[in-house]
């Protein structure tokens, strides 16, 4: 049960009181060092995390006494933890919501390390694991509304490939080479990996891979399920949105290009304001990370986003519960060696397949 705002408005002080009182020498018995996760997830335990059945009954303890469960329809044993980020984990739960906090908070996974006393490697599973979680907040939004939405481009990132696995020659990391919509980027080619963008007046927020490419409505029709008929599109001109727009029977309100004028807006005072607000936030991401790999991209993008929905709706000093709350009972479809083996969300082939370089040097 989640104690609401509306509840507690209806106490009286004296109430309040006690109820404090009593809480802070719950919180002194029941959280401790040693608490683990499994005293957060165990009390509320609703479906197989393999098969989603409801139909479940108590099967006995571990040898550490934890409680387990065998499903009705997959025959399956499960505990409270299987399937969650804490499974297989001897993290307790104080550390991690210390270090849900230190993500919120934008650290390195070397700081991370050092703040938790725990190995980057761990640091690095923990954070994938987290951003898993709350992935299923990007893949159940949905826009409506006016709403901006303006694609935005990054050069593909192989940070963390190994030397036999890459498709090309090693290029030197720098500075100049972390930012994403730099003058330095020359077009929209092959090599550039398509973000779709999107906010609306809700302040709900898209932002997802479309791609290799220049915007197209093939990479439009990918977000189609998430936009509300009927509402108005804010975009610039190009005709790929105007296409998308018409066939899904949305509004358009575009930026026009006139040669000799640089517009802002659209004729109605619409702009892209809040939209842009969030691409320069995924270039300073971006830059601080020093580079994210393409192949785990679309993980630091959700929690960008994840982190703004708090933001949006929450006191600072509430985030990292909310967090830990969002995220505990989430099914996580991987463990920790499946990290590293993601598929791209890219193809590879149609970037450097010409090339005939490492793993596509006998391909034609």
């Amino acid at each position: 049960m989640r104690i609401t705002q509306e509840y507690l408005n209806g106490l009286s002080p004296v109430e309040l009181q006690f109820i404090q009182a009593s809480i802070y020498k719950l919180c002194q018995e029941k959280i401790t060092n040693d608490t683990t996760n499994y005293d957060n997830l165990s009390l509320k335990v609703e479906e197989c995390p393999h098969c989603g059945s409801t139909h479940f009954v108590k099967n006995g303890f571990n040898p550490k006494h934890k409680q387990k469960y065998r499903c009705k329809e997959c025959r399956s044993v499960f505990l409270p933890t299987t399937k969650t980020m804490f499974s297989h984990s001897k993290t307790t739960f104080n550390e991690w919501s210390y270090f849900i906090g230190c993500e919120l908070n934008g650290l390195t996974l070397e700081a991370e390390s050092i703040a938790l006393s725990k190995s980057k490697t761990t640091c690095f599973h923990m954070r994938h694991k987290l951003y898993e979680a709350i992935s299923h907040l990007q893949n159940n939004v949905q826009l409506s509304g006016n709403i901006e939405f303006d694609p935005a481009y990054t050069k593909i990132n192989l940070k963390g490939t190994k030397k036999e696995n890459m498709p090309r020659m090693s290029k030197h990391r720098g500075k100049h080479k972390t930012s994403i919509y730099g003058k330095s980027i020359a077009g929209i080619s092959s090599h550039k990996v398509c973000i779709l963008t999107a906010v609306d007046e809700n302040d709900n927020i898209l932002l997802r891979i479309g791609g290799l490419g220049p915007e197209s409505v093939d990479k439009f029709m990918d977000i189609k399920d998430t936009i509300e008929p009927n509402s108005l599109l804010i975009s610039d001109d190009k005709k790929s949105i105007k296409t998308f727009a018409n066939m899904c029977g949305l509004r358009n309100d575009f930026i026009p290009s006139i040669a000799g004028k640089q517009l802002f807006t659209t004729p109605f005072g619409n702009s892209l304001s809040s939209v842009n607000e969030i691409h320069t936030e995924v270039k300073d991401y971006m830059r601080h990370k020093k580079g994210i790999s393409t192949r785990h991209l679309q993980g630091y993008l959700d929690w960008i986003v994840f982190k703004k929905k708090l933001r949006y709706t929450l006191e600072m000093k509430k985030w990292k519960w909310e967090a830990y709350m969002y995220s505990m009972h989430s099914i996580i479809p991987f463990i920790n060696n499946d990290i590293y083996k993601r598929e791209m969300p890219i193809s590879l082939y149609e970037a450097y397949g010409s090339y005939h370089y490492g793993i596509f040097e006998y391909i034609n």
